[in-house]
């Protein structure tokens, strides 16, 4: 067991650090040879914090292992809205009101739409691929021709470095990340289904929590640096980047190489959470509130009742009526003693 859990920690390890490295070297590479800033900004936020899950949904698919691969996809796009924004927002106010972040958050409750219908009824097969890399194909070149706010250099990522690195100091980023990228996605992948096994619990399970959690660790980190300099509109784009690239882009590549079946279970719990979490950040943009303290309790507490939906589903195998009066009964109890505190 201690075996396998090192080899997820230590592919994700990989993972995060590979993909920064590759993303750096990359971004440093295009502007020298000329390329905008805005796509440089669109390749950081979208293929930088989406690297991890898109080399695990690869090769955890050409493995024969689709669980894993899209559980890590939907568990990633859950924790990413519940705590990657949630748990910022409990230290600094967000503004919903960003340059282009509407617009963005929009076309991210299509895919995720788009995600919902198509495996409830096609699956995953090669024409939905294409449909989701063309989709994402075309919000990049709207990104750059029609930019938000009329203005390009709204777009350009904080993290873009100025002065460039050298071109030996880019040449090792890039080996690092194309070297890195492939081995973590192998150590994690490796380690997940190690841990299935010997904890005798399906792999999917491991790629909705464990591994979902720790490939979102890229997005978790941007967004706690960007909240504690009070730059809300990272943090929230951020997320919604990282969602649609996680979609259309994993997505995407994987229902190429299929016909890749979702396990019947996703149906029955993780999806209705998926859809909800991003009911519920399109419901806050839209809207225009602002998301303080109240919203993160709230959204970690989402995360938390999640974590108690897959213990009952995937550990016990219990349905929702079960789950219903177990909630019935802690609501009870909880009312019950809120009662005596206030008579006493």
């Amino acid at each position: 067991m201690l075996f396998d859990f090192g080899l997820l920690v230590a592919g994700l390890v990989f993972l995060v650090f590979a993909g920064d490295f590759l993303v750096r070297g990359a971004v440093a590479v295009a502007l020298r040879l000329g390329v905008s800033h805005i796509l440089a900004s669109v390749f950081i936020v979208g293929f930088g914090s989406s690297a991890p899950e898109m080399l695990v949904a690869i090769e955890s698919t050409l493995k024969g292992a689709p669980g894993v691969a899209t559980g890590n996809i939907i568990g990633s796009n859950i924790a990413n809205i519940f705590l990657v924004l949630g748990i910022p927002a409990l230290i600094v106010p967000m503004t919903t009101r960003g340059t282009g972040l509407k617009r963005a958050v929009i076309v991210t409750a299509l895919a995720t739409a788009a995600w919902l219908t198509a495996t409830a009824t096609v699956g995953l097969v090669p024409a939905v691929g294409f449909g989701f890399l063309v989709g994402l194909g075309l919000y990049i070149l709207a990104a750059l021709f029609f930019p938000p706010g009329g203005n390009p250099e709204e777009l350009i990522a904080d993290e873009v470095e100025e002065p460039f690195p050298g071109w030996v100091r880019t040449a090792l980023f890039i080996a690092l990340g194309v070297i890195g990228l492939p081995a973590g996605a192998h150590l994690a992948i490796l380690g997940a289904t190690g841990l299935a096994t010997t904890f005798g619990v399906g792999e999917e399970l491991i790629a909705l929590t464990l591994l979902a959690v720790g490939t979102s660790l890229p997005e978790f980190a941007a967004s706690m640096a960007a909240a504690f300099r009070k730059q809300a509109d990272v943090v929230l784009g951020n997320v919604a980047g990282s969602v649609m690239f996680n979609i259309l882009a994993a997505g995407g590549i994987i229902a190429l190489l299929g016909p890749v079946d979702l396990p019947p279970i996703f149906f029955e719990l993780d999806h209705w959470f998926m859809g909800v979490s991003m009911g519920m950040f399109l419901l806050c943009v839209l809207s225009g509130r602002r998301m303080g303290w109240l919203t993160g309790v709230f959204f970690v507490l989402c995360y938390a009742v999640y974590m108690f939906g897959l213990n009952h589903f995937y550990l016990l195998g219990q349905g929702w009526d079960t789950v219903l009066v177990e909630a019935d009964r802690l609501w009870s109890m909880l009312w019950n003693s809120l009662t005596q505190i206030g008579r006493s």
